[in-house]
């Protein structure tokens, strides 16, 4: 029997299985790994809920437990959903093939639309037909449904998806339709686009609730699994699920909207970056998330997310409200080749886990993370904590593009570096840029594996004001799903001129949003009592744009000069993001949007003992470092202590990860263990 309460979080990744967890007495955060399964992912969770009961944590002693999964990306990923039907308005039923028409890469005639998860032969027309405005063309006709969902059945489909047009405004035709598959086909799933997200174009709703209907059963089945093997263990909470938006979910509804899971990952991730961004007190953060295939940034301004509806995941829309991230270059084990004009490249294309670099003994491609030990940042006989590196193995597989080039291995593995480097500042800059953010204006936080070693280097490139380097780096996106709040949204298209619609019937409709919001929040069953917090907003644009901004408003929004606030905020953002605007224009509403906030109660983490000895290094080691070679001072992590300030050039040593502080830079160890790295004066 324990002692204490813990809360614990938990991200899958497709190695490890990440872990980190708070004593809610004495504020101790503490995080570990256990290797990710990748037949049953359950059975890391349960690994390392073993692992938590063998260091004194009794099950029931966890009080709060939240967990990122990649079931349902994985299906979609690897194409192994259910065997699903699709019912859509007469007239429509090469919706999933058309698509939008556009090349998926433009002028790229040989580019094709990739392969809808519902084949032609498992779509079926309906006769119905509602107009723009809801209003009923064509009554929905019973034998039309009928043979549909008799041809169904016969199929052997495991769920139906409904998808008619203009069903966001009027969804009787709908629910009428589900009414009868429910009544003749029984144990078959339904999911109706209308309930899971009723926003107009239909082919994205379409896609979105099919997408949600393909992953369902598999992530059902794995969530009744892990729920089952909880309570068998008498473990104190059920479990959380993280979200795409940032927030988590109870289990159940994450089992009905599945679909709002799939970039739950990285967004736990942005959100553990916020939570240390917090704590250090630094509003501005753009997070760059280094792992093996990729490099991953989102841009925090003000203390807030960034968030977008125009996701795709396999080519696929999702128009799910998910935390904005951005793909900005190459990953670890992204590996070095010489293109037809013979230029260095270094990814896009990834070795993988396995065989993985060539310094792990296996692998004949020279990665990234070769040339971070070549160059001296890694520490070939602890790596990751207990891996051991073969720095002859990573010689070998760079000689070739070495010999190429006509240098020294040295001199070609700092070259690919600097190739990355270049690569993630001119993806990272047009981010930016297209947003209107100046870089100078935001510190960069490096996380992932490999985050911390390019931290530096990309934020000099780009003038950053400083890198900050959370505590545990390789484990944020546990932290971030630890400290997640519940967030749900809501959403009614309306597409209306804002002179058409009267300021009471817009505050009606957000009385309802909020109302559907607030009853959501209720089914969450937490032992917490959450503080409320209510975001509004709406989707304008000038009449007949093509794509809208989100406008954020208040409910004192909704008085007798609600119209004219409204036009006047609407012009105003316009002109911070395009630079124009046009006040004789008329303005169109198109989607209204409520988010609801429930705040779980914040993790104090324990601060660390101030310094009573200035900083010593526990090694030196040769590094390379933009074609110069250093002495370097080499520290271990743990044993650094708040107000300690390390001078580069140095490497911060941990069991997650390995810091690299350049030349003519320093480190700042705050009261939480972070480090924030500035550029000495004159240096920047």
């Amino acid at each position: 029997m324990g002692y204490g309460a813990y809360r614990v979080g938990v991200d899958i990744g497709g190695t490890f299985t990440d872990f980190t967890y708070i004593d809610e007495t004495t504020g101790d955060i503490h995080t570990f790994k256990t290797p990710t399964v990748t037949e049953d992912p359950n059975i890391g969770i349960l690994n390392g809920l073993s692992l938590l009961q063998d260091n004194g944590i009794a099950p029931e002693d966890i009080t709060f437990f939240t967990y990122g999964t990649t079931i349902g990306l994985n299906t979609v990923l690897q194409q192994k959903g259910a065997n699903i039907a699709l019912f859509v308005t007469e007239g429509f039923r090469d919706l999933l093939n058309f698509q939008r028409l556009r090349l998926p890469i433009p002028y790229d005639f040989r580019s094709r639309h990739p392969e809808p998860f519902i084949p032609r032969s498992r779509v079926f027309p309906i006769k119905e037909r509602l107009r723009f405005d809801g209003s009923v063309a064509t009554a929905l006709d019973q034998d039309s449904v009928d043979e549909a969902v008799k041809k169904a059945v016969s199929l052997g489909v495991e769920g139906i998806v409904i998808c008619f047009l203009h069903s966001y405004i009027n969804p009787a035709h709908e629910k009428e339709a589900a009414t009868r598959i429910s009544e003749m086909a029984e144990g078959v799933e339904v999911n109706v686009s209308s309930e899971l997200w009723p926003q107009m174009r239909e082919y994205e709703r379409a896609v979105m609730t099919s997408m949600n209907m393909y992953i369902q059963p598999k992530v059902k089945r794995s969530f009744q699994t892990l729920t089952k093997s909880m309570e068998d263990a008498k473990v104190g909470s059920k479990p959380f699920i993280t979200q795409s938006n940032g927030g988590i979910m109870n289990i159940e509804s994450a089992a009905e909207l599945p679909v709002s899971t799939l970039f739950s990952g990285p967004a736990a991730g942005v959100g553990g970056a916020l939570e240390v961004a917090k704590r250090a007190k630094i509003d501005n953060i753009v997070t760059f998330d280094v792992g093996g295939t990729s490099a991953d940034i989102s841009i925090i301004e003000g203390g807030h997310l960034n968030y977008s509806e125009a996701n795709t995941l396999a080519g696929f829309p999702v128009m799910l409200p998910s935390v904005s991230m951005y793909s900005i270059g190459a990953g670890g084990g992204s590996y070095a080749w010489i293109d037809n004009g013979g230029l260095l490249k270094v990814g896009p294309e990834s070795v993988g886990s396995t065989p993985g670099p060539a310094c792990y003994g296996v692998g004949d491609k020279a990665a990234l993370t070769d040339a971070f030990l070549i160059c001296g940042y890694l520490n070939p006989a602890s790596f990751a904590g207990d891996i051991e590196l073969d720095v002859n193995k990573s010689r070998e597989a760079l000689r070739p593009i070495a010999d190429y080039l006509q240098v020294e291995v040295e001199e070609a593995a700092d070259q690919m570096v600097r190739v990355a480097i270049a690569n993630m500042y001119a993806e990272m800059s047009n981010v930016m840029e297209y947003q209107g953010f100046d870089p100078r204006d935001f510190t960069l936080l490096g996380f992932g594996g490999a985050g911390p070693v390019l931290a530096n280097m990309l934020a000099k490139e780009i003038q950053a004001d400083g890198v900050l380097i959370p505590k545990s780096p390789g484990t944020l996106s546990a932290l971030g799903a630890l400290t997640a709040d519940f967030i749900h949204d809501e959403i009614k298209s309306i597409q209306t001129l804002l002179d058409h619609i009267s300021i009471r019937d817009l505050q009606e409709s957000y009385v309802s949003l909020i109302k559907s919001a607030k009853q959501w929040l209720e089914k969450q069953s937490t032992r917490f009592e959450p503080e409320q917090k209510l975001q509004l907003s709406m989707d304008a644009r000038y009449e007949n744009q093509a794509y809208e901004i989100n406008l954020p408003l208040s409910m004192s929004t909704f008085d007798e000069k609600g119209k004219q606030t409204i036009t006047d905020s609407f012009h105003d953002l316009h002109l911070s993001k395009y630079g124009h605007n046009d006040r004789e224009a008329h303005m169109e509403i198109i989607n209204l949007r409520v988010r609801i906030i429930g705040s779980t109660p914040e993790a104090e983490p324990k601060r660390v003992p101030e310094k009573e000895v200035e900083a010593q290094p526990v090694a030196t080691r040769q590094v390379v470092i933009e074609g110069e070679k250093y002495e370097a001072n080499v520290y271990g992590r743990d044993d650094l202590r708040q107000n300690h300030v390390i001078y580069g050039p140095a490497i911060i040593e941990q069991n997650d990860t390995t810091v690299l502080i350049l030349p003519g830079w320093k480190s700042d160890v705050d009261p939480f263990g972070n480090l924030l790295l500035r550029a000495e004066k004159g240096e920047a």
